[in-house]
């Protein structure tokens, strides 16, 4: 059987949740997605929380219809830039390009993530690698979790990060956070990357039962989704 990872990014790598037992996740922390993959002898299927099909012309209908779902937390569907805009090597010419392109310059929250970025890209572009990726966002898997209601509190409060946990312990009974949290330095990883890493999951073994939901209803490519 294949191996279902739910993928978040951290501070010094991605965060890797799997179900091991039924209810009981194992959390890891793998320094890039190469090392995942020679971490595994078998294929593997993961929800991962980064934009994977980037357009030429930059908008994507996944993030306008993903922000009118979440409403008030619209602001962490950040916007992924233009092809060539990724190719850049200064913050200043990737906003250059990408203003050239369709209009906007790109926030440094986006520029931060362009190895993240192109390290899952090289990936999901490439069908003989052990993983197959879906890009899964944690909020908008938190709110299916929530019966659509979306979490309205940030994620790193105390009352925010309380309901979320209750949400995934609801799914993950097993799941023991404070075993985990020892595991790593609060440096390298945060507690929202944990839970995020957790919900991703659960939209992963949706996406397999064939009963996750996505945005766009309408995609401009096969591979334009945001899965939930």
């Amino acid at each position: 059987m294949n191996h279902i990872f739910g993928i978040d990014g951290c501070k010094t790598g991605w965060i890797v949740a799997e179900e091991i037992l039924r209810g009981e996740l194992s959390i890891t922390l793998v320094e890039t997605l190469t090392h995942l993959e020679n971490m595994i002898n078998q294929n593997a299927i993961a929800g991962i929380d980064i934009p994977l099909e980037i357009h030429e012309k930059g908008l994507r209908m996944a993030d306008v219809e993903a922000r009118r779902l979440l409403k008030s937390r619209s602001s962490t569907i950040f916007s992924p830039p233009t092809k060539k805009a990724l190719l850049a090597d200064s913050y200043s010419d990737a906003c250059r390009i990408n203003e050239s392109i369709c209009g906007k310059k790109l926030s440094k929250q986006s520029w931060f993530l362009f190895q993240k970025i192109k390290e899952a890209r090289e990936i999901f572009c490439h069908t003989d690698k052990k993983i197959k990726l879906h890009e899964v966002h944690p909020e908008l898997s938190f709110m299916a979790m929530n019966d659509m209601k979306v979490i309205e509190l940030g994620k790193k409060t105390s009352d925010g990060f309380k309901s979320r946990y209750k949400l995934i312990k609801k799914f993950f009974p097993g799941f023991d956070f404070k075993k985990i949290r020892a595991k790593f330095n609060r440096k390298d990883v945060a507690d929202d990357d944990i839970l995020d890493a957790a919900s991703v999951l659960w939209s992963t073994q949706k996406i397999i039962a064939n009963i996750a939901s996505f945005v766009p209803k309408n995609p401009e490519t096969p591979l334009s989704k945001i899965y939930y």
